[in-house]
């Protein structure tokens, strides 16, 4: 913990720097799920753990806090306060390596008795390997995995002596509750490790399989107890939107994998993070010469070593460790797996103290890696300085040590070694942080966690009218992927894998901006889409660094819809304009024609207009477009895969559209007031070829019937409502008919009951959660959520106590047996009492 946290400090890296200004635009996405677990355990969160109100406009969180909140070390966050969560995410990160680092130096005596001095230096390089600084300290949560792999590693030994059975599984079910991804990754590198020490144990294959079947039982009740975890999580991301955007390669040149096993080295492209330190990486490389172990044990090893190296860059075992998909993002996610056997392997070469030389060829293979991989892209000057003097000197050390010294000269040898070892790691940790991005080192200190962060926290939270309507930070002061958890309100910026296609395909057919093929999602921009999501207060910009709150016309979050309102009236089919009709139940948009008014040639293809790619910036590469509409009406432009810029005729307004398909979908956005003569006229100038315009991208909004149309919602609604953690109850004007619509999406798991009548899957209407109410008409109105798969995980959770019980119960039989018997036997008719082996 000490050398990861001095090479930061080095660096000037959060929390020992401050982030230059200009850097304020790059968030750290993972400290709002922390001001939310913050709230939750104060209780000032809108929703609890099965639902969350402050995200997205209402969607499932139970999902979210097992994949991001379930690291024990999260739990912190509430004892510091809100406004430090970022020091808390640290934190998370931070202690996570301090255990994984005690807990590696407990398991490698298991693998083999020694120095408990000398079991610590090679955990230390482990805990801060290559994956653990390059990855897992910016995704806070996965750092668990460094603590998983010895955690599961000792509850399989206890698996090799039969003992312990009961607490092995308990660790398994905590492994894989604290994060079941990183834990999946761990099982199966623990599984492996296990069957190399049972095919190397002097034993017969009746006690292996024995073992064999303690550890798979093991697994499968730890399993069973974690089953909430696994089973919420796979039913969310089975629900989840797709973002097959692109096709992931594993592929890695072999000169380039082997150069990541030198300390600091950092990747230009994706490669396996592997390095676990100059002392590691020594003693593998002596491995081979280590005459001292067994020519099978030694073979052994580093077919491990080498068998995992290469099923991380071939597709179908890279899928094995990811779970059955590569990640659009790092797809080496399981290196440190491959860390964690580095360091196993170095202490069996460590253990039987390596003659001079052993010591000698681990150092020429060291220099050979060097020579062959010193011009490659991820040795930097920082790596290849570190590992050539941490190489010598560590060399040196460690021939001094094997020489047999008394005591005194030991224990002096052992100190510059650890020493080396401090200083080693913390040069490697403080190289990375140079030759990346040093924001990445740590959670970077948001805008939003300062003043204008708190400011904004407190206002939403001195304006809040929650339930009645939302608060919503708005798209124009926060940009972090889940700014409306931390800045509070329940706005609509959100980021998660587990965003449902009911989530992101209903909200961007209302005209919701999207990235990530729809896993993160954008605040509302227009007042019609902040209508229908019930938004009433919106963040805006004050002075340079200050805001306000400003409120606009809104209906409540529960709203009734008469029987046929939901119609286009008027709008092109399957447009965005006749979805918000028919949602909205009302006509407040005029969609006029567009025709080409100047500048390239655009020709209509029928799907829209070609826009040609602009060669310069001069207005002869702009593309005008008119069209008419009632003059002072306000003009909405819709182009969700544009991209492009928007300028206005006559104005100075520029308005950027950002479209990517189908990975970015730009949202709907005003470009201004119709003029007095009706003409409304604007340009585009894209810079990238294919770019269309839809032939109805342009809308006018009548604000006279807009306003009309807000006012019969809130004048019809019900007459009370109430919204739980996860639920929602609406007491409606008697004998209401046709549908109540609540203002957020109908993602999988919520039901709803009408006047106490069976609970029912409710509709989607138009993108938005739908109860119909029938003929008859009704009084009443119950929602609630409940997320997929937890009925069936809490289950599991039952079937695997009582397993544990069950084993309990036997144990406690076979020992009170055994006391009788034991009693017996020596001719009494009392029981002696004799102690347990247990």
């Amino acid at each position: 913990m000490a050398a990861h946290t001095a090479g930061l400090a080095a660096h000037g890296v959060y929390p020992f720097g401050a982030i230059p200004r200009a850097d304020n635009d790059l968030r750290h996405q993972y400290v709002p799920f922390h001001t939310h677990l913050w709230d939750l355990q104060h209780g000032k969160a809108q929703g609890d753990l099965l639902f969350n109100w402050q995200s997205g406009y209402g969607v499932g969180f139970l999902g979210d806090f097992f994949t991001y909140l379930t690291n024990p070390f999260s739990w912190l966050v509430g004892v510091l306060p809100r406004q430090h969560a970022e020091f808390s995410v640290y934190l998370v990160s931070l202690f996570s390596i301090g255990l994984a680092a005690a807990l590696m130096t407990v398991y490698l005596g298991r693998l083999r008795p020694g120095s408990p001095w000398l079991r610590a230096l090679l955990s230390v390089g482990y805990a801060v390997c290559g994956w653990g600084v390059a990855e897992g300290t910016i995704v806070p949560m996965w750092t668990w995995g460094l603590v998983a792999v010895p955690l599961l590693g000792i509850a399989a030994d206890w698996c090799l002596t039969g003992r312990r059975w009961v607490l092995g599984s308990l660790l398994v079910a905590l492994c894989w509750f604290a994060n079941f991804y990183t834990a999946a990754m761990a099982t199966l590198a623990t599984a492996l490790v296990l069957l190399v020490r049972l095919l190397l144990a002097d034993t017969d294959w009746r006690t292996r399989g024995r073992a064999l079947w303690r550890a798979a039982t093991m697994a499968g009740t730890g399993l069973l107890l974690a089953a909430p975890a696994v089973l919420v999580c796979a039913r969310a991301n089975q629900r989840s939107q797709p973002t097959e955007l692109y096709v992931v390669s594993v592929d890695t040149d072999p000169l380039t994998y082997l150069s990541m096993l030198i300390p600091g080295t950092h990747p230009g492209r994706p490669a396996p993070n592997i390095y676990a330190g100059v002392l590691v990486l020594l003693l593998v490389l002596a491995l081979p010469f280590q005459s001292k172990v067994r020519v099978r044990e030694r073979a052994a090893w580093l077919g491990l070593l080498l068998l995992t190296a290469v099923s991380f860059v071939l597709t179908p075992t890279a899928k094995l460790w990811q779970g059955g998909a590569l990640p659009h993002g790092a797809p080496f996610r399981e290196s440190f797996v491959l860390s964690g056997m580095l360091a196993m392997a170095a202490w069996i070469c460590l253990a039987h103290m390596p003659r001079p030389r052993a010591l000698l060829g681990g150092a020429g293979l060291l220099a050979l890696l060097v020579a062959v991989t010193y011009d490659r892209q991820p040795v930097n000057e920082y790596a290849l300085t570190g590992v050539l003097v941490g190489g010598a000197v560590t060399t040196v050390l460690l021939l001094c040590y094997a020489r047999g010294l008394r005591r005194p000269a030991r224990t002096g040898v052992m100190v510059l070694l650890a020493v080396s070892v401090f200083a080693g790691t913390t040069y490697a940790v403080y190289g990375n942080a140079v030759v990346d991005d040093p924001r990445r080192r740590g959670p970077v200190r948001p805008q939003t966690m300062t003043t204008l962060g708190a400011d904004a926290h407190r206002t939403l939270r001195d304006r809040e009218d929650w339930p009645a309507t939302r608060s919503d930070a708005g798209p124009d002061i926060f940009v972090t992927n889940n700014d409306a958890m931390l800045v509070g309100g329940q706005g609509g910026a959100y980021y998660s894998s587990y965003v449902s296609v009911e989530t992101a395909r209903g909200l961007r057919g209302l005209g919701l901006g999207q990235a990530m093929g729809g896993r993160h999602l954008w605040p509302a921009h227009d007042p019609v889409l902040r209508a229908l999501l019930g938004v009433g207060t919106v963040l805006e910009p004050a002075g340079v660094n200050g805001v306000t709150a400003r409120t606009v016309s809104a209906p409540p979050l529960v709203t009734l819809r008469p029987p046929g309102s939901d119609q286009a009236h008027g709008a092109p089919e399957d447009s965005v304009w006749a979805r918000r009709h028919a949602a909205l139940g009302a006509r407040v948009y005029t969609v006029p024609p567009l025709s080409h008014a100047g500048g390239p040639a655009a020709p209509d293809t029928g799907r829209g207009f070609a826009l040609p790619r602009a060669e310069g910036e001069g207005p002869e590469h702009w593309t005008a477009f008119t069209s008419r509409c009632a003059p002072g009406q306000r003009a909405f432009l819709y182009a969700p895969d544009l991209n492009a810029t928007v300028e206005v005729q006559g104005t100075a307004r520029r308005e950027g559209f950002f479209g990517k398909p189908p990975a970015v979908s730009a949202p709907l956005k005003e470009l201004g007031p119709v003029p007095a003569d009706g003409r409304f006229t604007f340009s585009v100038r894209t810079p990238k070829d294919g770019q269309l315009l839809p032939p109805d991208a342009l809308g006018c909004l009548d604000q006279a019937a807009f306003d009309a149309a807000v006012a019969h919602l809130k004048a019809s609604g019900p007459t009370r409502f109430t919204t739980g953690g996860h639920s929602v109850e609406a007491r409606l004007p008697k004998g209401s008919t046709g549908t109540a619509v609540i203002a957020t999406t109908a993602s999988p798991g919520w039901t709803c009951s009408v006047d106490g009548g069976p609970a029912r899957a409710p509709i989607s209407y138009h993108g938005l959660l739908g109860v119909p109410l029938g003929a008859a008409g009704a009084d009443r109105l119950s929602c609630s959520y409940l997320p997929e798969g937890l009925s069936a995980g809490l289950a599991g959770t039952g079937a695997g106590a009582l397993v544990i019980a069950g084993v309990l119960a036997r144990a406690g039989w076979r020992r009170r047996a055994d006391v009788i018997n034991s009693g017996f036997r020596q001719g009494t008719d009392r029981p002696v009492r004799r102690s347990s082996p247990v």
